[in-house]
């Protein structure tokens, strides 16, 4: 068992536990030394995962779990609000539609409608890849606050690369949606067009894939389709809770 694995048997111990735990306790339920417990138990705390309530209470899950929660609480409440609208889009278009969010240098699939065709694209449901190239990475990158950008490109293009990249995102910007064609996988067309939950407040974007073979005189139909579909879910996330709890 790798140290990495060891660290995340810590914190599901803390975590399943009904009230906090001494780490004594979490050194029994581990049975490793006292001395290795405070190790992985300083790991966790360094990362918020776990708190330390005092040695009178001893230790918890920390702010970090909330936020991997909450997380995970809104990535499930937007699939579900987005459903519809995306099985709608699916069925219009006959292509497979992706619900796709950022997180940190990585775009990942939230949710799927995979097209009723034989020959499909699609992005398997919680995969990731680097946030840099394709319709749906770059709808992300240009519809997020540039401080988030800036840090999602932190190890990405430098120099003219980059500068081709930004000038790349400002046209995304004024024309409201990202196409692109074999960035990411050879044959693949997607557009992509994103959801915000208030003005400014991006949450996703919402992605048609298709063979280029079948992109043919259909490509503006897919734009505005994709366009509108993602306009019909921003408003439904307006009228949400969600938008009312600054999410984002």
């Amino acid at each position: 068992m790798s140290a990495a694995e060891r660290i995340l048997d810590a914190l599901f111990v803390v975590t399943a536990s009904d009230k906090p735990m001494s780490a004594n306790e979490i050194a029994a339920a581990l049975d490793v030394p006292l001395s290795t417990a405070y190790r992985h138990i300083a790991v966790l705390k360094h990362y918020d995962l776990v708190v330390d309530l005092g040695r009178e209470a001893g230790f918890a899950p920390g702010i970090g779990c909330w936020r991997i929660g909450r997380g995970f609480d809104d990535n499930r409440f937007l699939a579900t609000l987005a459903e519809p609208e995306m099985r709608a889009l699916a069925a219009r278009t006959q292509e497979s539609v992706g619900l796709m969010r950022a997180a940190a240098g990585d775009v990942y699939c939230a949710e799927m409608i995979e097209s009723p065709l034989s020959l499909r694209c699609s992005f398997v449901k919680g995969s990731a890849q680097p946030l840099r190239a394709g319709a749906s990475a770059k709808s992300l990158l240009a519809f997020m606050s540039q401080a988030r950008r800036s840090a999602a490109l932190k190890n990405g293009p430098t120099g003219a690369a980059l500068q081709k990249l930004e000038a790349d995102l400002a046209a995304i910007r004024s024309q409201g949606y990202a196409e692109s064609e074999s960035e990411v996988d050879f044959g693949v067309w997607g557009v992509s067009a994103p959801v915000f939950s208030a003005p400014g407040q991006m949450e996703c974007s919402l992605t048609v894939m298709v063979p280029v073979i079948r992109v043919g005189d259909r490509r503006e139909e897919f734009i505005a389709a994709t366009v509108a579909s993602a306009e019909n879910i921003t408003k439904l996330l307006a009228s949400s809770e969600y938008s009312q709890k600054g999410n984002g």
